[in-house]
């Protein structure tokens, strides 16, 4: 069963990672086991160091283009690497058309997320769970990863909710102090996860509501006109994004 979903799986990754994004995508092994509301966690106290269940949300200047845009629910971190998914990243692609087994099973009609750009061939899965599942990690509260198929047999067979059940293609990866590294390059934002976050319904607006909290974008202006220096002791001129927020006068 295993070994004929993979290649299902394999002979229809293309359509689907193409609404994705264009490029060449390391191939490794999954790892084991404007108007929009303030998303819930951003007011509270900032987080220093990375941790399961914790979002890791790309600045405006994110450099890798894998990842701009992204907010990512980290499942793990330790001295080994760090793992996590995109959440959101939906395509149009249902589950039961990537394994036609699911078809009869899938009441629900489960749409595929783009989980990252590592182990494309693979499927993995956050759920909902009041009971611990042994074939699953816990993340944090009720909020469990897996990706064992015959966990997600079952729980496709509790006909799950969208609310409490999404599959994604892919996973994001780190090696040993990767992400520490990126985080000292201040690529990513840090904030505890919400789990209603993950499981909202349009995911498309996730990252801007985020990111025009985290980083609110002020007019660029320059005060090298006499009648505005007349108001500060020396000319200020402000010439990028990052003086702008860190200038004293915003």
């Amino acid at each position: 069963m295993q070994g004929s979903l993979v290649m299902k799986i394999r002979s229809k990754l293309y359509l689907i990672l193409t609404t994705f994004f264009c490029g060449t995508i390391p191939a490794v092994s999954l790892l084991a086991a404007d108007d929009c509301p303030t998303p819930v966690g951003l007011h509270e106290k900032i987080e220093s160091q990375p941790a399961a269940g914790m979002f890791l949300i790309a600045r405006r200047d994110m450099p890798d283009p894998r990842f701009r845009k992204t907010v990512i629910l980290l499942a793990a971190h330790d001295d080994g690497g760090s793992l996590g998914l995109i959440i959101n990243r939906a395509s149009a692609a249902k589950l039961s058309s990537l394994v036609p087994e699911y078809k009869e099973l899938d009441k629900q009609g489960h749409r595929i997320y783009f989980g990252g750009p590592v182990g494309i061939q693979q499927l993995k899965f956050l759920v909902r769970s009041n009971d611990p599942l042994d074939t699953a990690v816990h993340i944090m509260d009720d909020l469990y990863i897996s990706g064992n198929h015959l966990t997600l047999e079952q729980m496709l067979s509790l006909d799950k909710s969208d609310n409490e059940l999404r599959v994604y293609l892919g996973y994001a990866g780190w090696g040993p102090l990767q992400l520490d590294g990126e985080l000292d390059r201040r690529d990513w934002h840090l904030r505890k996860a919400d789990i209603e976050e993950v499981f909202t319904e349009n995911t498309d607006y996730i990252w801007q509501r985020f990111i025009d909290v985290l980083e609110p974008k002020g007019q660029l202006v320059e005060f090298n006109k006499p009648e505005m220096n007349a108001h500060f002791k020396q000319p200020v001129t402000i010439t990028s994004y990052d003086s702008v927020r860190n200038s004293a006068y915003f």
